[in-house]
């Protein structure tokens, strides 16, 4: 039983055969060179990251070092008579691994998974760490892990804006399809399917769930499935897949549909910004507002309005954030991904160059507005 992150709700407990994680965990072996030494296991064991870090060394002869990422004289000391070869990560705890001392990273494979990642965000942490291997490892839980994977290695340049999540791994299929599961071409985004070795058998005593996101798989033999993950993808011209969202990540705000990675990215190219979240608030029914929240880099000032300012030269001014707000950190779920829910709310000014209507006509155009 593995249980999702629960970032948009309660934890769903997943059914995976033991046949999926000795497909993963042999998978993980041969591509981490990493796990063979000593790996870092910090996250609860109740999540799929935790798979990674606790089998895949166990069964390689590797050795599992439990230390949770904090400064501590006494964890540092023992990571310091262990060093780290190995570690699995998420986008969001990449900043607190720039802060803490060396021996909270590895020297020979990082591993991020869980969420988008950008090139941004890895930039501070590979000149610090030259040496190490960075991969960026998609999966869902329903998909026993990892099922597609990126290596960027030493010496080659952090590309801008997201990194690829890659190509599949071994027994895996994967497919982007259109509403009609029908494949779209190279470059045509399209939500991910996945299939192979290492689906899930579905979602403990909701059969209902699993009929819906477990369906029949058009391109496999007969009674083969495939997992919909509803995640928004697209083949680039080097065959790799680029990560683009949730489908439920398309929001509209006063008629205008938004996806709201591509706020994200912007921002994260402000060369002072660390991280980057962006919402749609509704605080007050019927006013929904885009809000950004930034993290600065060490050393940085940042000004909220000079950020909007910075947003509003790359994206249309319905997609520039309301209200941005400069935090020390981004909340954190228990596992290490974004925790939407524990941002905090702006506080919104009036406007004081309104007025109100001077004439009948005026107070009309105004109702009619409101009711829209």
């Amino acid at each position: 039983m593995i249980y999702t992150s629960g970032s948009t709700g309660r934890p769903k407990g997943v059914v995976v055969e033991h046949r999926s994680v000795v497909d993963y965990v042999r998978w993980a072996v041969e591509t981490y060179p990493g796990v063979r030494g000593n790996a870092l296991l910090h996250s609860p064991v109740s999540f799929d990251l935790t798979v990674t870090v606790l089998f895949a060394p166990l069964v390689s002869g590797g050795r599992v070092v439990v230390a949770e990422l904090e400064e501590s004289p006494a964890v540092e000391a023992v990571l310091a008579g262990a060093p780290l070869t190995f570690a699995k990560v998420t986008p969001s705890h990449i900043a607190l691994l720039d802060a803490l001392p060396g021996v909270f990273s590895p020297s020979g494979d990082l591993v991020v998974g869980g969420e988008q990642l950008t090139g941004e965000q890895l930039g501070r942490w590979r000149r610090a760490h030259p040496t190490a291997v960075v991969i960026n490892e998609y999966g869902p839980t329903e998909a026993t892990v990892g099922c597609v994977a990126y290596r960027l290695l030493p010496g080659v340049e952090s590309r801008v804006g997201a990194v690829p999540v890659g190509r599949p791994s071994w027994n895996t299929r994967v497919y982007v399809l259109d509403a009609g599961l029908c494949p779209v071409p190279v470059g045509v985004a399209g939500e991910l399917y996945v299939a192979g070795a290492g689906l899930a058998r579905g979602y403990l005593n909701r059969a209902g769930l699993t009929a819906e996101r477990f369906v029949a798989d058009p391109f496999g033999v007969p009674g083969s499935r495939m997992y919909r993950t509803g995640d928004l993808v697209r083949w680039n011209a080097d065959g790799e897949m680029e990560y683009l969202g949730r489908v439920d990540d398309q929001v509209k705000v006063r008629g205008f549909r938004i996806e709201l990675g591509e706020i994200e990215s912007v921002l994260a190219a402000h060369p002072g910004i660390a991280q980057v979240a962006v919402i749609v608030r509704e605080d007050r029914p019927g006013d929904k507002r885009l809000v950004g929240y930034v993290v600065p880099e060490a050393g940085s000032v940042v000004d909220p309005g000079e950020l909007r300012a910075y947003a509003a030269e790359s994206v249309p001014e319905y997609m520039v954030p309301s209200a941005v707000l400069v935090l020390d950190a981004l909340p954190l779920t228990p596992n290490g991904k974004l925790d939407r829910r524990a941002l905090p709310a702006p506080e919104f000014t009036a406007d004081s160059e309104g007025r109100a209507p001077r004439t009948p006509q005026e107070e009309i155009l105004c109702q009619v507005f409101a009711e829209v």
